[in-house]
């Protein structure tokens, strides 16, 4: 395999090769509150390639507050990181793709001027999806992604804690039996306390008791397993594992348990925005809001009385991805990811 930085280029060179370079290029977008991630895929034989999976650190629902307003800074941000996604895209000849908004889309009182403005500087459609949607499309991807790992569980539960927002689906027989979006996410937690680092024991403890809080809106009940997937729970496996930098497939299946989590937590909370910058494993642009997202994930674990978490790195975007296969027939009995 060939690895760059990011970049994730999942093609082996060999008699298929020709084959694969002439086969039409697919992509996702999901475009949410912290990040916009984008991959972009082959369908060939029977399997669908990755050729490169990144992110962009854009922060469009900073400052969202009670206003509801997408900021000025933000607003040029999120077109600067929707301008450098169409320079990557355009590198692989896309012949169709699918971009979607979530949380940050929901709320924003502005979001249709944004779209209607990314649509006019970069060419990209942005479809806004319901909560419920959502959930469907990263369970479309989880599914793939549990199959890979070789489980096979009858219930379970998805969490995605985002930046705005964070999101479950109860998934029992295969079906989805609920879903929730509460305003409870690591960017809006930060906000909403105006948090200030290191972060003594009385503000770690207000904290937990608003998340415990928000969380009690959830169902009572008791999945085999919590599967965890999103930027948020990828930032907890790589800090979890220690790792220089974003590696999918060491953090695909990784378990964290709550002791694990509660130990992490206890030693960021220590440290300033400065020294949070280089602890291994941490991503670029997201110091300021891993101890939230922590938080958060610390309550779901307590509300559901479980020990630990599994890590999908399949969710939404990858969902998405099978999603647009689907709708343009390019593959209507696909096997597997590569």
């Amino acid at each position: 395999y060939y690895v760059k930085e990011k970049y994730r280029v999942l093609f082996k060179i060999g008699k298929e090769f020709k084959k694969r370079l002439n086969t039409p290029a697919l992509a996702s977008l999901d475009l949410g509150t912290q990040t916009f991630r984008f991959c972009v895929g082959k369908v060939v034989d029977g399997d669908v390639y990755f050729l490169i999976k990144k992110r962009e650190n854009v922060r469009l629902g900073e400052g969202l507050g009670n206003k509801k307003i997408i900021s000025s800074e933000a607003f040029k941000r999120g077109l600067e990181g929707l301008k450098k996604i169409k320079e990557e895209l355009f590198k692989y000849g896309i012949e169709k793709y699918k971009a979607i908004g979530t949380e940050v889309f929901r709320k924003a009182k502005n979001a249709e001027e944004f779209i209607k403005k990314a649509k006019k500087e970069t060419g990209i459609e942005i479809e806004v999806i319901s909560p419920e949607k959502e959930a469907k499309l990263a369970l479309k991807g989880i599914i793939w992604g549990l199959k890979e790992l070789g489980i096979n569980i009858e219930n379970f539960i998805i969490i995605d804690v985002g930046g705005g927002s964070s999101e479950f689906a109860y998934i029992k027989n295969g079906k989805i039996e609920w879903c929730k979006s509460i305003d409870l996410g690591a960017v809006v937690l930060k906000e909403i306390f105006d948090l200030r680092y290191p972060l003594n024991s009385k503000v770690i403890k207000s904290l937990k008791d608003y998340v415990k809080e928000k969380i009690s809106l959830l169902p009572v009940d008791n999945p085999q397993q919590l599967i965890i997937t999103g930027g948020t729970a990828s930032l907890l496996g790589g800090l979890d594992l220690k790792l220089s930098k974003y590696i999918p497939e060491k953090l695909h299946g990784h378990r964290i348990t709550k002791d694990r989590l509660e130990k992490l937590i206890k030693k960021l909370s220590n440290f300033d925005l400065e020294r949070l910058q280089r602890v291994k494993g941490m991503e670029e642009g997201r110091e300021d809001i891993v101890l939230p997202g922590f938080l958060i994930y610390s309550g779901i674990l307590e509300h559901f009385n479980k020990d630990s978490m599994l890590l999908n790195e399949y969710g939404i975007l990858e969902g998405t991805l099978l999603s647009l296969i689907e709708d343009y027939n390019y593959l209507p009995n696909y096997k597997n990811f590569k």
